[in-house]
């Protein structure tokens, strides 16, 4: 069934007589730990709102409603088209039109007619002056557009929920992308009469005034915030100070219930013909092309040392798995990894090196079940191994990895990415190896710690009974 890109006001008979409940989250469907959250998320309001529908305002909505099978709007006003109605592109708008003319011997170049016209276009700096001006004036347009369908949206939901991840956060793109769009959602959200929260989110980079004011009047406009650990609320705090009393509820991705756990992918075991299995899940960290602050000699020595560390793994006989937890980034890491071995190396490897096809989060969960360790430097690539119940050594790139570590009391595994080499993951990996029970009972013990202390399902349980209230009180 075709899904509209753009939900009718009405909805379709299945919506009217349900809770909506909209998903606000800047991803590209790429990253495996933000689906995670999202699905999370999704499983956990409809067990206790077994109609609901769900609505993902994301960066990419085809990829929304492939993984998660709900609808999508664009989060961003970029994502809307321009039209004037005609049904014509530029290019066809443009042919022919009173005020251009080809000019002879050059075959395609236009040339303006209007001789004050002609005239000002020889004068420096005046056409892109006008570029300029016009590409404002059509941001400008597209945003009005992108916020009045927006509102439109929001007037038939229930609830609007910005959860998980690093919403909070300016490193890509600034204070006029993603400060400024969930600023903008929750504001949209207030017109609309619907409760907006943010549930388990993060706080990353926020340094620019223009960030800060957004992501202030985002945190003040909500009817509900948590966080999802006490140094995003701190950092939160900072903005608006009375958010230092609000919840702290782990990362959603730690809730994904455990029936909807897939088992273990089969044949991996089979493979190793009992050998340790060890998956390995690079990251594309500082990598030119794949990250917003690019430094070449940073990710080379990165790459260098996780090379160094498979080739000593190889002669210890274990079987590795290259796992990507983020598709697409993280799996151009491979080729460079892979180039980097030694030709001895190389030919070793041959039998001990899986690359399995992973393509959801689903698919990396039901790989890391079946291995014996982890190594991983991105934060769910971690978490989702820790859902796995997969003992793992953490190459950190970022403060939020040394922080779920810490939480899970996992520290003795952690490495940083700035100054780590391979004989230090090997280290590591070989203290793993004596604790792995101990490290195991701690892994689960935090989770059904989460599950059973009532954080995580009190959360759960308000978000419900804000999206119920407000669908009882309109229907």
């Amino acid at each position: 069934m075709q899904i509209s890109h753009i939900p009718d006001e009405t909805g379709p008979a299945v919506s009217a007589a349900s809770p909506r409940v909209a998903l606000v989250t800047p991803y590209t469907g790429g990253n495996l730990g933000d689906a995670a959250i999202q699905d999370a998320m999704i499983l956990n309001l409809r067990c206790r709102m077994p109609g609901a529908q769900f609505l993902g305002i994301t960066l990419d909505g085809d990829n929304f409603r492939r993984q998660h099978g709900e609808d999508a709007f664009p989060l961003m006003a970029a994502s809307i088209p321009l039209s004037n109605g005609s049904g014509k592109s530029r290019a066809e708008q443009t042919k022919g039109s009173a005020g251009f003319k080809p000019q002879a011997g050059c075959p395609g170049r236009k040339v303006w007619t209007n001789p004050i016209r002609r005239a000002l276009r020889g004068v420096p700096g005046v056409v892109p002056f006008v570029k300029g001006c016009r590409d404002k004036v059509m941001a400008v347009r597209r945003e009005i557009l992108h916020a009045f369908e927006g509102y439109r949206i929001l007037r038939t939901q229930d609830l609007l929920v910005i959860s998980g991840g690093g919403q909070l956060d300016e490193l890509y793109g600034g204070a006029w992308q993603f400060p400024f769009a969930i600023c903008k959602w929750v504001l949209l959200g207030r017109l609309a009469r619907v409760p907006c929260a943010m549930a388990s989110v993060g706080a990353g980079m926020i340094t620019s005034p223009a960030s800060r004011r957004f992501i202030s009047m985002a945190l003040r406009m909500c009817t509900y915030r948590s966080f999802r650990e006490t140094r995003s609320r701190a950092k939160a705090a900072s903005m608006l100070p009375c958010v230092v009393n609000d919840p702290v509820v782990p990362d959603l991705a730690f809730s994904l219930p455990e029936s909807d756990l897939p088992p273990p992918v089969g044949g991996i075991r089979t493979m190793a013909r009992g050998r340790p299995v060890i998956a390995l899940s690079p990251i594309a960290y500082v990598k030119p092309g794949h990250w917003p602050n690019p430094n070449r000699a940073f990710y080379d020595r990165y790459v260098q040392q996780l090379a160094r560390t498979l080739s000593c793994l190889s002669r210890r006989g274990c079987l590795l798995v290259v796992v990507c937890s983020d598709i697409g980034a993280d799996e151009t890491v491979i080729p460079d990894l892979l180039e980097r071995l030694d030709d001895n190396t190389r030919r070793s490897l041959d039998g001990q090196l899986h690359f399995p096809a992973i393509k959801t989060w689903r698919d990396l969960v039901a790989v890391l079940r079946e291995v014996d360790y982890l190594i991983a430097s991105r934060l769910h690539g971690t978490i989702l191994g820790f859902v796995s119940q997969t003992p793992a050594v953490a190459i950190s790139f970022d403060p939020k990895v040394d922080w779920v570590m810490e939480d899970l009391h996992q520290t003795d595994y952690l490495l940083h990415i700035q100054d780590f080499t391979a004989e230090d993951v090997l280290d590591a990996f070989d203290r793993l190896k004596v604790r792995r029970d101990a490290a195991m009972e701690q892994i689960a013990s935090y989770r059904q710690g989460i599950f059973f202390s009532s954080a995580s399902a009190r959360q759960y349980d308000l978000l419900a009974e804000l999206a119920m209230g407000h669908y009882q009180s309109h229907n």
